[in-house]
Parts: structure tokens; sequence; C-alpha cells
């Protein structure tokens, strides 16, 4: 059954309150990181279920009246209790991306929660084997969350890491080198070295290894995220009216202008959409949260 959204915020509220942890990026000093990710969910319930109950993840208490925010280590996920027009599949978006310790033992624990696997890429036209996927980081697992919500689970490569944080996003597109090259101008990102004929990557300043772009296999046509289960991709930037103000310079138009907000504590926002139709929206204030 779907609790009413005031009831769900209340109950967030309390969650929050109880277990006493910050709502904080850990990032401070880098430009630009990722902050957030907007999912449009058919149940808030569904999801807590998967985000903190299954994957660890923290309630967070913003005092929004129609979101629900769950923390990780360096990014956060926001619902909104609105049902998606399809899952992150088949649009340019394609997984969040999580490191834990140890992979296969959270598999496991997500398998036996309910909760299904999939492939990192999709096998192409009349395949049915899937291609492998790029990098030599360990193991790795693909999951599929409440209304089809890709997660990608990576081993990390710390020392003593905690028992999950988010580790990169992951986009796809025919064009992934063109996509590669628009996010690097916009976000002001460097080459990754390691790029091959179906993956290519770039690191965002004083963060590193974060923006990942594969090749579309499948015989059908990507669509953009609004409305999707990944509604878009939220980069916290330091000094965002200047940070918007130089996206215009570099021709890239702004679809929502900076402005102040009362969402998740009243940062500051400006939205863009890249040429595929993924949608960022870009805050500041989130990382300065405690």
């Amino acid at each position: 059954m779907i609790r009413p959204v005031g009831l769900i915020v209340t109950t967030v509220s309390l969650l929050a309150a109880a277990s006493q942890a910050p709502a904080e990026l850990l990032n401070k000093e880098a430009p630009v990181i990722v902050g957030h990710y907007r999912l449009n969910v058919t149940s808030i319930d569904a999801h807590m279920r998967f985000w903190v109950d299954t994957l660890g993840g923290t309630v967070a208490d913003f005092g929004d009246v129609d979101v629900a925010v769950i923390e990780f280590p360096d990014t956060y996920i926001v619902l909104r209790e609105t049902p998606p027009t399809g899952p992150t599949r088949g649009t340019t978006f394609d997984h969040i991306g999580f490191a834990v310790p140890d992979v296969p033992a959270l598999t496991t624990e997500v398998v036996a929660n309910g909760y299904e696997l999939t492939v990192g890429r999709e096998p192409a036209p009349g395949e049915s084997a899937s291609p492998p996927t790029a990098g030599n980081y360990g193991r790795f697992s693909y999951l599929l969350g409440p209304d089809g919500v890709k997660v990608e689970l990576v081993t990390s490569s710390e020392e003593n890491p905690p028992p999950i944080t988010h580790h990169h996003v992951h986009f796809v597109n025919d064009a992934f080198v063109e996509m590669q090259q628009w996010y690097m101008n916009a976000l002001d990102a460097t080459l990754r070295p390691g790029q091959t004929d179906f993956f290519i990557g770039a690191d965002l300043p004083g963060v590193g290894y974060m923006l990942n772009f594969f090749s579309w296999l499948p015989d059908e046509d990507l669509v953009g995220t609004r409305g999707r289960a990944v509604d878009h991709v939220g980069f916290e930037v330091r000094n965002l009216e200047t940070f918007a103000q130089g996206l215009e310079a570099k021709g890239i138009t702004l679809e929502n202008p900076y402005r102040r907000t009362s969402e998740l504590g009243g940062v500051a926002v400006a939205t863009i959409v890249d040429p595929w139709g993924t949608v960022i929206e870009l805050t500041e204030g989130l990382r300065d949260r405690q």
C-alpha cells in the first residue's frame, strides 16, 4: 500500500533524527561533483526497501514536503512519488554506480531480497549474449531496483572502505564519444586514458573517476530522461551563478536559469539538457548541508 507523501516525509524526519546522520556530501573542495539523482517512483515505500534496507542508504531530512531523500556517501537519491514513464533502460542515462567492499556478498543479499540482476551492456540486435564491459577494477554486478532503476556495484579500491559509497554516473549513446566531449566541455572535465571502441570516460577536477560513456547496441532509439525512473542527474557546483554564465558563453542554453528554490533545504539551481535529452540539474548548497 502506498502511504500518503506527507506521512512518508514525517517518517523520514523521525528516522533521520533518530539516526543523527548528517546530510552531507563529502567532497568539499572540487568545483563540480555529482550531488544527487532525482527519481520518479511509483512507491516511496518500495524504494526505501531497496535504497535503505537493502543497499544501506540513510534517510535524510531536508524539510521538503513532497520528496523523500536518501543519503549515501557523496550523493543523494531524491524520490518523488510520481509514476515514471519507463525504466532507465532505453534512456541516455544507463545506471548509478556504487563502490562496496564485497560485491558478491551484497549482490547475494540484493537477490535474496527479491531484486533482479541485469547486464552492463545490452546484447546487439539478433544476439542473446551480452558483450563485455570495460574496466579491470575488480568484481562488479548490475542490479535492477524498483521501477527499473539500474545500479552497478563495483569493488572499492580503498583501504578499509565504507560499506557503500557513490562511485560514478554512466551514460549510453550511439554517439558516446561526442557525448563525452560535450560533458568535458560543459563540466570542465578531462579525458580519462583507456578508451576503447565502445567505452570512454571523463574525470571531474578534484574528483577523478566519475563520468562513463558506453556505446549503445540494441536496435531501438534512446529517449531522454525527463519523466523516466531516473528523471535527472544533479551536479553540485561551486559558484553556480558564474558557472551558469560560463555555460551560456560556451553556447549551452539554460533550460531554467539560475535561481533560488525552496527544495532540498533552499539550494540554488539551474537546469540544462544535453543534446541527447539527458536532464541535468545544477545545484549549489547541497554539499554544505549538515
